[in-house]
Order: C-alpha cells, then structure tokens, then sequence
C-alpha cells in the first residue's frame, strides 16, 4: 500500500467515526467528506424538505456478496456501509437471485422470476416497477448506474426504457444491448436521459457518483426517490483512482470495494450536507453474490464467490436500511428477506400503492420491531437464460430443498451446502413443509436454453440446439 492510500484509509476511518457522533448530536460539526471523487454541481438554494414523507434511496452494488462487508464478517475495509448498519438495521438473510437480470426484474417489480422474467437483459415493456409506483405516489424519481434490462442484442426483444418505467431521469450504463456501450470503468460510456454519450476521460463511477448528488440536491424540496444501480464492482477488475498501482485480481477487487464504500459515503456526505439526512431512509444491497474468481475470508471462512451458482454463496447479500430516528439502530434482524420484498417495502416506507397479486411482501414491520419476520421460506425459479443451468429450490435459514430432490443443510457463515440423504427429525419436517412449497408453485418448466447468442450458429452438440449445447461464440463480461 502507498503512503497516499494509507493516509486516504486513516483519514477515511477517522471521519466515518466523527460522522457517526455527528449524527447522534443536532448541534455536531459538520465533518468532510472522506473521499473525493471530483466536483460536484454547486447545490441550489432552495431549502431542503424535512418533513412528511421520507426521501427513499436503494443503492445496489453490482457482483458482491455478505463476504465483501466489514459489517458481515467480511475483510474488505467499507466504513461508510458499516456506519450505515451500525446506524440501522442489518439483515443477516437476505437473498438475491443469483445472477444480475433476474435479480433486478425481481427487486423492480416485485414478482418471482417465473411469473415475468423471459431472458436475459430484459424486462417485458408494460410491466409496474416500483419506479412507476413512486412517481404515482408523487415522488420525483431518478436512476443512476447500470440499466441492462432494454434487452441482450441477440434475440431480438426490445425491453422496458427508464421513462416507461416510471423514472423521470435517467443516468445510465449498459442503456440499449445494440447501441455501442462502451466502458463502465474508464472512459466511460453513459446514456442520459436515454442519448449515449462516450467521455474519453475520466473513470465512470465518478460520473455516476456526480449525477446522484446533483439529483438529490435539484429534488431537496420534494419527495424523492433514486434508484443507484452502482456498476461497481464487476469486473474487469480495474485499478481505481485510489489504486492506479494494484496488481491482480484480488487487490483490485478489494480496492474497489473500498472506492464504493467511498462514494457511499460521499452521498451520505451530501445528505448531511442538505439537512436531508433525518428525513431519507436509504437502502444498500448488492444484486448477486460475488464473482466466482474472488475468494474472501468472512469470520475466518474462506469464501468463495458464487454469482451464477445457485448456492447459498450465489444469493446471501447484504440488505441495511439506514434511517436515524425512523428505524432502530446497529439492530440485526434474522428473518429472511427476499428480493421481491424490496418492491413492497419501498412502496410502505413512501406510502405508495403497490399492484395486486405480487409475489414480495412488506419488510418493514420486521424493520421496525414489530414481528420477528415476514415469510417463513424463499422460492426462486432461476433459468436466466445466459450460461448458467437452469433450476428450482425453496429455501429458508438452515435448509435448501432443489426441484431435483437434492436436500441440504446451509452454513450461512462457512457459506456451504451440505447434502442430507436421510434427513430425520427437524431436517425431515422441514424437507417435507419445503417439498409442499415446491410442489405448490405450479411455475412451469424451466427454460433450457444457455447461449442466445448462439442462434443460427453450428451446435457443439448436433443433438442439442446451439442455444441450449452452445457454439464457438463467447461473449465475455456482460453478465
């Protein structure tokens, strides 16, 4: 480590600490930010909103499980994320699915993934997301980061844009599949308000991290609600303005984990600096579990990335929801939370209506104190279309039941599944009370189809179609 970057993580560490009294006292200093990543618009003058009903901000980071948080036993240094949790409530059984475009038609729209999601990038246009239900409750409403959901370019569907789903701004990376996107890192390409744009210079989360703090200070005097799709940290894992000199995966991984905890940080930074941060209930997750290369040590277990996998280390990520004097504080809470849920529980914190016959149900009682949890087991039907096998399981805190019969015990902190093949007592009931589940959903086949780039092409299995056996063709890094 450079002298530099030892004393940007001293002084990160110290203002994250005189952040944290800041909060507890009204008349505090106001501390600076722990990192800068280049200037911001000057904010307007208007006064800022401190009262009705709470500003919302989602922020989720791209490919990172619990593994990558000091706050989940993680070794990545994220004070900003760990002032959040200790300023909030954590839960310790959130789940995604495994892999980023069916999380995130899951977490917009409330929905299990066999009830809308079709394939991979893409969302049905028509579909109610909950930025449409936030600008219908009267909220201005924004979107900063990694869209990927107006289609993949290879089967010819045309998904949802931003505005038809319900933002008023958009900021965004990966916009159209056919349209050249470009770089998510340096040099970035983004799309506003749906015109791409390449800046030859420059390192792309910056950008993003620059249009989020002027959206929050343009709507200070409304109700507002941004959505902050992060692009970091998926790879390729590249050097960031604060590691130009780290070589190899794994010190680049961690170093960007760090650069996105900063820029957590700034928002917060721009929140306290707005007199918004009483009146915004801001959620962090991540859409997936890490990437398969990145092996972590999380309380002494070496963890290994699972993104794409449908193992416990594919799903298990982190979920905190910060909001000083609206929800309790450093509070754990272990009942399970899925990613349908996220829709519903944004829609309550702003009083929003949500649309009939959705899959998620409300968090925040459990939030708040008021049950210990808000559903007993998580289904997921996961055929994302795009290189991973396709399966079913039903799942809750100890035990996974896969739609094959496999059933196993899960170690949520060595991060492991272990086979039961004669399951008794408890595991016996919970394998039947899961089997009842799984026999109950009625969702249908699931899609074999792997390779939809491999449309047209010569199969590597002549008794298999290209699409499900493969072909020649790999296109890297989209997922």
């Amino acid at each position: 480590m450079t002298m530099q970057a030892m004393a940007r993580r001293m002084k990160g560490a110290a203002a994250a600490m005189a952040l944290a009294c800041g909060l507890a006292g009204a008349g505090a200093m106001a501390q600076p930010p722990e990192y800068s990543h280049g200037p911001a618009s000057p904010a307007p003058a208007q006064p800022a909103r401190t009262g009705g009903r709470p500003n919302v901000i989602f922020i989720l980071a791209d490919d990172i499980g619990v593994e990558g948080f000091n706050t989940y036993g993680g070794e990545y240094y994220t004070p900003n994320i760990d002032r959040l949790a200790r300023e909030g409530t954590r839960f310790a059984n959130a789940h995604a699915m495994p892999l980023c475009s069916p999380s995130r038609t899951r977490l917009m729209t409330g929905m299990e993934n066999h009830r809308n999601y079709e394939a991979f990038g893409y969302l049905a246009p028509g579909q109610t997301t909950f930025g449409n239900v936030m600008k219908s409750a009267g909220y201005a409403t924004g979107i900063v980061g990694k869209w990927q959901l107006m289609g993949n370019g290879f089967d010819g569907r045309v998904g949802i844009t931003p505005e038809a789903a319900g933002f008023d701004e958009s900021y965004l990376w990966q916009l159209k599949a056919l349209d050249a996107k470009g770089s998510r890192y340096w040099g970035p390409t983004r799309a506003t308000n749906g015109h791409n744009h390449i800046t030859e210079e420059g390192f792309g989360p910056d950008f993003d991290s620059k249009y989020a703090l002027d959206f929050i200070s343009r709507h200070k005097a409304e109700p507002f609600f941004l959505y902050y799709p992060m692009v970091l940290v998926h790879s390729p894992f590249v050097p960031t303005p604060d590691s130009m000199n780290a070589q190899g995966p794994k010190n680049r991984f961690s170093a960007m984990v760090t650069y996105m905890d900063g820029l957590v940080g700034t928002l917060m930074e721009r929140l306290k600096a707005e007199g918004l941060d009483k009146n915004t209930v801001v959620i962090f997750s991540g859409d997936n579990g890490t990437n398969r290369a990145i092996t972590s040590t999380r309380d002494g277990y070496q963890i290994r990335g699972g993104k794409g996998t449908p193992t416990v280390n594919g799903t298990h990520v982190p979920m905190i929801v910060w909001a000083p004097g609206k929800v309790p504080q450093n509070v754990t809470r272990e009942g399970l939370f899925d990613f349908a849920d996220i829709m519903p529980t944004i829609a309550d914190i702003g009083g929003a209506k949500v649309p009939a016959g959705i899959d998620g149900v409300d968090q925040m009682p459990v939030v708040l104190g008021q049950k210990p949890a808000a559903r007993d087991w998580i289904f997921e039907h996961y055929a994302p279309v795009w290189v991973f096998n396709p399966t079913r399981y039903v799942f809750d805190a100890q035990y996974k039941l896969y739609g094959d019969g496999k059933f196993v015990a899960i170690d949520q902190a060595a991060g492991t599944e272990t086979v039961i093949a004669k399951p008794a007592g408890e595991a016996a009931a919970r394998k039947a009370a899961l089997q009842k589940v799984l026999d109950g959903m009625h969702d249908g086949p699931l899609n074999p189809e792997k390779f939809p780039w491999c449309k047209g092409e010569p199969s590597l299995d002549p008794a298999k179609p290209a699409v499900v056996a493969g072909c020649k063709i790999t296109p890297e890094g989209n997922e």
